[in-house]
């Protein structure tokens, strides 16, 4: 008689026959669980989003939230008005003192009143009016001769030379020519690079400015912007 016991091993399909075979029905028990959470019980869905249903130990809190992103939205609106009225007002009166006592200054102080516990303080919202400025380079330099003596003192000029995004494929052509000299060399150097110029202000770009005739300060006001002033609450 054949003592031999066959033995028969799993395939990998049969692996995967038993993994796609569909999860077992959640038990009594589990349902239940869900039933009692009122955010699941109560759930519904609307096209490929869950209502979850009314939870009381989270819904204060949901409440509050959208309450503070209503006010931070209005105080922000709020805010942007006023900033820019205390700009406009630090700005102005900055223009003013520097001109009446021929000074340089770049911030000043509004003062204003709180109650406090120990009376009445003084604080202070600082504009912060910086020498910095947005240059239309291509204006400034297309109107470089009607500055005259006084564009270096105006604005700084910078110039890099880069290369060329097809650089690799210029220079494998120049080292096939080799010899190069002289004038040849001259523009094959000139086809490898390209020069970049970056016009900025000077630190004295506001009082040299204000030396000019009004015709080339046309120009200035409608190529180079101040940034706006900062505020700094103390």
């Amino acid at each position: 008689m054949d003592t031999n016991i066959s033995v028969k091993k799993s395939s990998a399909l049969d692996a995967l026959r038993a993994i796609g075979k569909k999860a077992p029905a959640p038990t009594t028990s589990a349902i239940a669980t869900q039933l009692n959470d009122p955010a699941i019980a109560g759930a519904h869905k609307d096209k490929n989003t869950v209502v979850l249903g009314f939870d009381p130990s989270i819904a204060d809190r949901a409440r509050n939230a959208a309450e503070l992103h209503t006010a931070l939205e209005r105080a922000e609106s709020e805010f942007s008005i006023l900033q820019s009225t205390m700009r406009d007002y630090g700005r102005t009166k900055r223009e003013v003192y520097n001109g009446a006592f021929k000074a340089n200054v770049t911030t000043v102080k509004v003062p204003y009143s709180v109650d406090t516990p120990s009376g009445t303080e003084v604080r202070y919202v600082a504009v912060v009016c910086t020498n910095k400025y947005s240059v239309q380079k291509d204006v400034i330099l297309g109107n470089r001769e009607r500055f005259g003596s006084a564009y270096p003192r105006l604005f700084i000029e910078t110039q890099v030379k880069s290369l060329k995004p097809n650089a690799e494929e210029l220079i494998r052509g120049v080292f096939a020519e080799a010899g190069l000299t002289g004038d040849e060399l001259e523009t094959a150097m000139a086809s490898l690079f390209e020069t970049t110029t970056t016009v900025k202000t000077t630190e004295a770009f506001e009082q040299e400015a204000n030396r000019l005739p009004d015709d080339v300060k046309a120009v200035l006001s409608q190529a180079v912007t101040r940034n706006q002033p900062a505020l700094k609450f103390e």
